[in-house]
């Protein structure tokens, strides 16, 4: 009996040790987040970004890297998924150029973030920096087709441009550059 209650309160003290651990880790990288956005030039965006994806909380920096990656590649995906109807309200022939441009600068945009999750898995991170830049870079031209020749206007896609370019390749960066050192 009693060797039945020692095991009883082995497993009871097993379980309270374990759920403190794992608070401490949450903890811990929770402050890893917050750091991270602190460092980045728009906390609330990050803070968001990150607080969206429950995995946040329990990835070091490299898995935060990888993850604001991805989050890149989704964004681009789901700017990329809203030409095929942008193509049937845009009927002119300059409309239709420009989406076409700009599609074309999504689609080398997607390339370079998949390259770019590639090179960061392999701990290649400045690498993964340069990928990031290029994508943010040709996400960024799809606004210079709608700026050049008449009508000057404004992308059917600015606010995914918005997002990608000016919130997470900084935060992309960011990360990157605490994994290098920067």
């Amino acid at each position: 009996m009693a060797s039945n209650n020692n095991n009883k309160l082995m497993a009871i003290m097993l379980v309270l040790v374990l759920g403190f651990l794992s608070v401490n880790v949450s903890e811990a990288a929770s402050e890893l987040v917050k750091r991270v956005c602190e460092q980045s030039n728009d906390n609330e965006y990050c803070l968001a970004a990150f607080g969206s994806d429950p995995r946040s909380d329990s990835l070091g920096l490299h898995g935060l890297g990888i993850l604001s990656i991805q989050m890149n590649i989704v964004a681009a995906q789901d700017a990329l998924d809203k030409f095929p109807d942008l193509r049937k309200n845009i009927t002119d022939e300059v409309g239709q150029r420009r989406l076409a441009v700009c599609q074309s600068d999504f689609e080398t945009a997607l390339k370079k973030f998949n390259e770019a999750f590639s090179a960061a898995d392999k701990k290649a991170y400045s690498e993964a920096k340069n990928l990031v830049s290029d994508g943010g870079n040709s996400v960024f031209d799809c606004r210079t087709a709608y700026k050049w020749g008449d009508p000057v206007a404004d992308p059917p896609v600015s606010a995914d441009i918005q997002k990608i370019t000016n919130n997470i390749v900084r935060v992309i960066n960011t990360v990157l550059d605490m994994l290098t050192g920067k």
